[in-house]
């Protein structure tokens, strides 16, 4: 299991410093020049433009560019200064403070797909051929063809909108205050704590889910249609066992197996949507350094897209490794097969 999971991690590595040399040459394409590449103050003397690009190293080739970046992420965790922004500062804290609320919308949305998908894939799996099954089955079709950045407008719209339901924008801190700006009425408010959190969040995490429902729901109904034929839950049957009980200890535990390895497939994607649903909702998270740095609202800044380059690929690894994780424990075969080799 180690020597698994310490593959994974090499992996991970690897693909970290790929992603980020390719996110390096794609920039290096961007027609431009060194100067242009930064967010000077007018009034600049060309002297001083060439000691900043000088400082920040844009004049060098494009290995000793990322082969230094590579350096500094690898033994300081070190992202960089950003090139927009007159330059000069840290990537790293731009970064961690819009990490909690993309994780927050990721984890929470995507826990809330898997609490409602499980019972509904469960509840078709028993009764297959029904009105129920067949119910859930146009349900799951037309929730695939949604794209979250239309559910996101919809639900902002009636819910918060119109029913006042939930705040339209912005994101509260789990611990401490944060300001949250009100266009409407021109004012700032501050709000923290669980309370304030949660009433920010349930709107973008039941727009998160529903992205995510439809297609698990058939996946885990396939998945235990599949177990509910296997011999071992005949056998229980046959001994008498009761229907909770075999759906509880044989049906669910080895059914849901797979669902993690379907969970780190599906990593990449979960970041793709996140970015979408919190541009929606104005969380303020990666989705935003994203629309800021890639549409030029605040300048293509290389080091900030990079970074969040890094940030994907390393919770893609993570997502990987607790999906190994999860499988080895619910599944003893896959621990065997691991001994074997």
């Amino acid at each position: 299991m180690l020597r698994a999971l310490g593959g994974r991690v090499v992996g991970g590595i690897v693909l970290v410093l790929v992603l980020s040399f390719l996110s390096f040459a794609v920039w290096a394409t961007i027609p431009r020049s060194a100067n242009s590449a930064l967010d000077l103050p007018q009034g600049w003397t060309d002297a001083e433009k060439a000691e900043t690009v000088q400082r920040l190293g844009l004049d060098r080739p494009l290995y000793e560019q990322w082969g230094e970046y590579a350096w500094g992420l690898g033994t300081r965790a070190d992202f960089g200064e950003t090139l927009s922004l007159y330059g000069g500062f840290p990537v790293r804290p731009i970064l961690v403070d819009a990490l909690p609320a993309t994780l927050s919308l990721a984890v929470g949305g995507f826990v809330l797909a898997l609490v409602l998908a499980i019972p509904l894939g469960l509840a078709s799996a028993l009764r297959r051929r029904t009105v129920l099954d067949r119910g859930i089955l146009v349900f799951t079709v037309v929730g695939i063809i949604l794209h979250p950045f239309v559910v996101g407008l919809i639900l902002s719209e009636l819910v918060a909108g119109r029913l006042g339901l939930a705040p339209e924008r912005g994101y509260c801190a789990l611990r401490g205050e944060t300001e949250v700006f009100h266009a409407e009425t021109q004012t700032v408010t501050t709000c923290g704590g669980l309370v304030d959190w949660a009433s920010h969040l349930w709107l973008p995490w039941l727009t998160f889910a529903i992205f995510f429902l439809p297609i698990y729901t058939r996946m885990i109904r396939a998945r235990l249609v599949e177990t509910l034929g296997e011999q071992y839950v005949v056998t229980a049957r046959a001994k008498g066992a009761s229907e909770r009980r075999v759906v509880t200890r044989h049906v669910l535990r080895n059914g849901l197996g797979p669902l993690a390895a379907m969970v780190a497939v599906d990593a990449g994607t979960i970041i793709v949507a996140a970015i979408y649903v919190e541009t929606i909702f104005g969380l303020g998270g990666i989705g935003t350094l994203v629309v800021h740095n890639l549409t030029g609202q605040y300048g293509y800044d290389r080091n900030v897209v990079v970074g969040i380059v890094v940030f994907a690929a390393i919770a893609i690894t993570i997502a990987n490794l607790l999906a190994d994780a999860t499988i080895r424990t619910l599944d003893p075969r896959v621990r065997g097969a691991g001994k074997a080799f």
